[in-house]
């Protein structure tokens, strides 16, 4: 027998089962592709707003720092002239119990403002930054929660 005169096959495909078999594989790869294109929407939708929020504290920050530090300029130019005046007084002193009384005066003075100036400032920047991160949280909050929404 040579090749060319070789029997045919006698097993034969089951054209229906090779049907559902392919339109079944068509179905499938067709539901995944959509998946993956949702899955990938939602990731670059949480990527916009994870960087809008990105940026909006960023403006508050900012924002909130100037002006911080532009009330910091002005409370320390406002301590140096108090704190000039005192040594001015402390130089116009005549007597060594008057120099003494003026020299604690300045000392207190300087210190009460040290402590209210500090701890000011030191609750203003806690407070920008809670506001700074405002945007931040509500930005993960959502994030959280569409992924709780994708793994149901």
């Amino acid at each position: 027998m040579s090749i060319t005169t070789a029997p045919k096959s006698t097993v034969k495909p089951s054209a229906p089962g090779l049907n559902q078999g392919v339109a079944y594989a068509t179905a499938a790869s067709a539901e995944a592709s959509e998946k993956a294109v949702a899955a990938a929407k939602n990731f670059v939708a949480l990527n916009q707003a994870s960087l809008r929020a990105i940026a909006e504290a960023g403006q508050i920050l900012t924002a909130g720092s100037q002006d911080l530090i532009r009330q910091m300029a002005a409370s320390s130019q406002s301590a140096f002239a108090e704190a000039m005046s005192g040594f001015q007084a402390l130089a116009r002193a005549r007597t060594l119990q008057e120099t003494l009384a003026l020299q604690a005066s300045l000392v207190r003075t300087s210190a009460a403002w040290a402590m209210s100036e500090g701890s000011r400032f030191a609750q203003a920047s806690k407070d920008l930054i809670e506001k700074a991160s405002a945007p931040l949280t509500a930005s993960a909050a959502i994030a959280a929660e569409r992924f709780a929404a994708l793994r149901s």
